[in-house]
């Protein structure tokens, strides 16, 4: 992929400021406004013409890059070559990209409340209407493995449409129960491979595992192009995922935001809440 390198350097200082940080929890609706929140839909590439990036150059940078004739980059110009960039830096599950409003979830494999999160969001997508309301997810995950089941998850939205997010939840279930697993026999592994996210020799990896699930399933001559397909599409939105929690102020992930502002407490009923 193209410019990967420069990606992955810019996603290392992206990851620390989105990160850092402690949970919050509380019982009522009240959002957090934050001096960051700017409302819905400024990372809707069908939307907006520029997106915007929290990563700027000094006037240093600037001239030194210049000097050497080159040009500061966005990953709006690095990804428009590839023709599905919209659906990886902005994949939607529920609804469509003119839905009126907009529900933003932020995961992390890695961390075991992004299972509990996104329980309640697709609760709450039970009582919505997709005329009305988009549901979109970003993976700032923090183990390698999760941005590949990410990018799966990219792909399912785009080829097989309404099963994603059937996917997302049980790939997260499975997640927490193969660490859990892990945990108990004493050697609980950083997924940093497929091959990582198993208990024992003859289970298949996470991804792997729902190959089959699919309607229509993948055909095995397609899987390497399907696991290449998902670890660059990863690559996309985990870059897009940095942007949303500096923008947006995200102090701690998982996340979910309702047109613009991080609710302070996420369940199915303060999302419904948030969107009346």
């Amino acid at each position: 992929m193209r410019n990967m390198f420069l990606w992955c350097l810019g996603l290392c200082f992206c990851l620390a400021g989105c990160l850092g940080g402690s949970a919050q929890s509380i019982d009522d609706t009240e959002m957090v406004n934050t001096t960051a929140a700017r409302g819905a839909d400024a990372f809707n590439p069908w939307r907006q013409k520029k997106l915007p990036t929290t990563r700027h150059l000094s006037n240093d940078g600037k001239q030194i890059v210049q000097s050497m004739g080159g040009h500061a980059q966005s990953i709006q110009g690095e990804a428009q070559h590839r023709p599905h960039w919209r659906e990886e830096m902005y994949p939607i599950l529920f609804g469509g990209p003119n839905s009126a409003h907009e529900v933003l979830v932020v995961l992390d494999f890695a961390k075991p409340d992004s299972e509990r999160v996104w329980h309640e969001v697709v609760q709450a997508s039970r009582s919505l209407s997709p005329q009305q309301v988009k549901i979109v997810v970003f993976g700032m995950n923090t183990e390698q493995y999760g941005k590949d089941l990410t990018g799966f998850m990219i792909w399912i939205a785009r080829t097989r449409k309404g099963q994603a997010m059937d996917y997302l939840t049980y790939a997260l279930t499975r997640w927490n129960e193969v660490k859990a697993q892990q945990r108990s026999q004493g050697r609980v592994k950083v997924f940093k491979n497929e091959f990582d996210s198993t208990a024992k020799p003859s289970d298949y990896p996470i991804h792997y595992n729902y190959l089959g699930k699919l309607r229509p399933s993948v055909p095995e001559a397609e899987e390497l192009q399907v696991a290449r397909y998902s670890y660059d599409a990863g690559n996309i939105n985990l870059y897009q995922a940095t942007q949303v929690c500096s923008y947006y102020g995200i102090s701690s992930v998982p996340a979910v935001l309702v047109d613009g502002d991080v609710l302070k407490s996420v369940s199915s009923q303060n999302i419904l809440g948030a969107l009346q």
